[in-house]
């Protein structure tokens, strides 16, 4: 399966929302979903909990071996090796890897361009502005906001 993340974040109010898409091998929309972020510091932070929360969600639903796509090359780098640990987010980061470790068979993350990831975009979009404290997700069909974006983030390598 393959996941694309990404997050929304207003400095102003240290707020944000975090979106998700699930593909399948067939490139076929699996699931969707977004949520709202509160008291968060920085857009990294926000990148690095938006691949937390749809990891949890992809973990629930039973996926086991997925790839990760965000367009936050940063995150990517936090993700993949030890060099932020010792950043302000290290913590975080050690969690999501400690998470990824114990709960997948098979997970590699990827950045992608942000052309590929505008669904995902779209969704921490909605998360941010719609969705109040809490999280929204969509099973089995495209939302009605995002489905003009569907072809366009196709052409990923699927596992």
């Amino acid at each position: 399966y393959k996941i694309n993340t990404d997050a929304a974040f207003r400095a102003a109010t240290s707020q944000g929302g975090w979106g998700f898409v699930v593909r399948n091998t067939a490139d076929d929309f699996l699931e969707g979903g977004c949520g709202n972020l509160c008291r968060v510091a920085s857009s990294f932070q926000a990148e690095a909990l938006a691949v937390l929360h749809s990891l949890e969600i992809v973990f629930q639903l039973g996926m086991s071996r997925i790839i990760v796509e965000t367009d936050a090359s940063e995150l990517v780098r936090g993700l993949t090796s030890y060099d932020l640990d010792q950043s302000v987010d290290g913590s975080l980061l050690k969690h999501i890897r400690d998470f990824i470790g114990s709960s997948f068979d098979y997970c590699v993350i990827w950045h992608c361009p942000k052309n590929c990831n505008k669904m995902a975009d779209r969704l921490a979009m909605q998360g941010a502005s719609v969705v109040s404290s809490g999280s929204a997700v969509f099973m089995s069909q495209v939302p009605i906001f995002v489905a003009n974006l569907v072809s366009g983030d196709q052409g990923g390598i699927v596992v």
